[in-house]
C-alpha cells in the first residue's frame, strides 16, 4: 500500500512533459496552413476547368487543297463542383485543427495561461479571408 501512495504522489507532481504549449501550437498552425492551402488549391483548378471549358479543334487539310477549313469551337460544359469541394474539404481540416487544439489546450490549460481563443479567432478568420477570396475569383 505504501508503494501505491509513493506512485500516486509522485504522478501528482507529474503533470507532463514540459512545453506541450509550444508543440501543441506548432502542430495547429501547420494544420491550419495545411487547410489554407487546400482551400487556395481551388484556384488553379477552376484556371484548368475554365481553359477546358472553351476548346478549338484544327480540322486537318482537305485532300488536294491548300485551304485550311476555320477551326472549330466547341463549348463544353464544365461544372466547377470540384473547386467547391476542395474548399469545403480545407474547410473541414480547419475546424478539425481548431476543434483539436481547443479540447487539447482545456486539457493542460492548468499549468499554463496562453491565448488559445486569440490562436483559434486567428483561424477562423485566416479560413474565412481565404474563402471568401477564393470565392470572388472562382465566380
Amino acid at each position: 500500500m505504501n508503494d501505491f501512495l509513493l506512485i500516486l504522489t509522485i504522478m501528482m507532481s507529474y503533470r507532463g512533459p514540459k512545453e506541450q504549449h509550444s508543440r501543441m501550437e506548432r502542430k495547429y498552425f501547420m494544420q491550419i496552413i495545411l487547410g489554407i492551402f487546400l482551400i487556395l488549391l481551388a484556384i488553379p483548378l477552376e484556371t484548368y476547368r475554365t481553359g477546358l471549358g472553351d476548346v478549338e479543334i484544327r480540322q486537318p487539310l482537305p485532300p488536294g487543297g491548300e485551304d485550311r477549313p476555320e477551326p472549330v469551337r466547341i463549348q463544353t460544359n464544365t461544372s466547377s463542383a470540384l473547386s467547391y469541394l476542395v474548399i469545403i474539404g480545407g474547410s473541414i481540416v480547419n475546424l478539425h485543427a481548431m476543434k483539436k487544439y481547443h479540447s487539447a489546450y482545456s486539457e493542460i490549460k492548468e499549468k499554463e495561461e496562453r491565448p488559445a481563443n486569440i490562436f483559434i479567432g486567428l483561424g477562423i478568420l485566416c479560413t474565412v479571408i481565404v474563402i471568401g477570396y477564393c470565392i470572388m475569383i472562382i465566380t
